[in-house]
């Protein structure tokens, strides 16, 4: 049995990637390179890696979904050549660099975005053992998400689209969407207020990830004792460093 980790299996193996993400602002038939650099945070294990691509997009619920390369319409995984190859060796706790050239042909289509995924994979699996005892062999795998846009300027665009209290499940329920044509990220923050003796609730933060016409279903658990009464719940959107600021109300009742 070989078992496939992503980052860190244990205290003695571990890849490390920077960035953990690459973007690329280019026009077809533009090209341009990034470096990134890979670590090997093992004490003892040489590691033999080799690097591939995938295509992949977010679900409803921001999850990562990936797919064969070249399947979906954003993909840009045909575009991009590892230098100076596809494979390397690290020795224990050494870093070393490798660069990504994308070329974006002449011809694509008009999708805001194109993403691929690219894999860093170990192909000498070390000796290990699962909770039972058993004898495993132990690869590691890692991701890094490259993105490209149009060399244009940014729209960033990130709309509500509607909100409301999920009785049944005692949640609150926020739908988004990205009309804009870059990735937008930040970090949704929460708050219910009691309208009958203005008592505070802070609920969870949500981080948000999400590509152009991207919509997301967002669910914001309420407390298990939260007590009846009439509340006005708050979410506020902050995107990145853009002081980008989206808010949403709801007025909800629980009757439990």
């Amino acid at each position: 049995m070989t078992l496939i980790c992503a980052n860190k299996t244990n205290a003695q193996s571990g890849i490390s990637v920077s960035p953990p993400r690459t973007y690329f602002s280019l026009n077809p038939g533009e090209s341009e390179r990034k470096k990134i650099l890979v670590t090997n945070v093992s004490d003892v294990n040489t590691l033999e890696l080799a690097v591939s691509f995938n295509d992949w997009k977010y679900d409803d619920y921001g999850t990562n979904v990936v797919s064969e390369p070249n399947t979906l319409p954003t993909s840009s995984a045909n575009w991009i050549t590892v230098l100076p190859g596809n494979t390397l060796t690290l020795l224990p706790k050494e870093s070393k660099e490798i660069e990504i050239l994308m070329q974006v042909p002449e011809k694509i289509n008009q999708e805001a975005v194109h993403t691929a995924m690219m894999y860093i994979t170990q192909t000498n699996p070390i000796n290990g053992a699962n909770k039972s005892g058993e004898n495993i062999k132990i690869s590691i795998r890692t991701g890094v998400k490259i993105y490209q846009r149009f060399n244009t300027g940014r729209e960033q665009n990130i709309e509500f689209t509607n909100f409301e209290f999920n009785k049944a499940e005692n949640e609150l329920v926020l739908k988004i969407e990205n009309e804009g044509n870059v990735w937008g990220e930040g970090t949704i923050k929460n708050e219910i207020i009691n309208q009958e003796n203005g008592k505070q609730i802070i609920l969870q933060d949500v981080v948000f990830y999400s590509l152009p016409n991207d919509k997301r279903i967002v669910y914001i658990p309420l407390p298990k004792d939260l007590e009846k009464g009439s509340y006005i719940a708050t979410s506020t959107l902050s995107l990145g460093d853009n002081d980008n600021i989206k808010i949403a109300e709801l007025s909800f009742s629980n009757d439990k």
